[in-house]
């Protein structure tokens, strides 16, 4: 099979159901890669993953806003310093 670029492509990619080759799929306009955030239901036993596009992402950044300290140990910490 013969790219639009005039290369072949890549059996493997043809296997894959690609139809460009390597070179053309990289050189490609960059596309908005989808984000990830961890949601805990109840408390921080069972998380999951929910899978945001990249503007969905930027339009409710703002509500992502995590309680408390990033961690135990500051949160050890601060208690222990007031």
């Amino acid at each position: 099979m013969i790219c639009g670029c005039g290369s072949s492509v890549e059996s493997a990619r043809i296997e894959l159901g690609f139809k460009i080759c390597k070179t053309c799929a990289f050189s490609g306009p960059d596309v908005p890669r989808p984000k990830g955030r961890m949601v805990y239901v109840n408390g921080k036993v069972g998380a999951e993953i929910e899978i945001l596009s990249a503007r969905s992402w930027t339009e409710n950044k703002k509500y992502f806003i995590p309680n408390g300290a990033r961690s135990a140990v500051k949160n050890f910490s601060k208690n222990i310093a007031s």
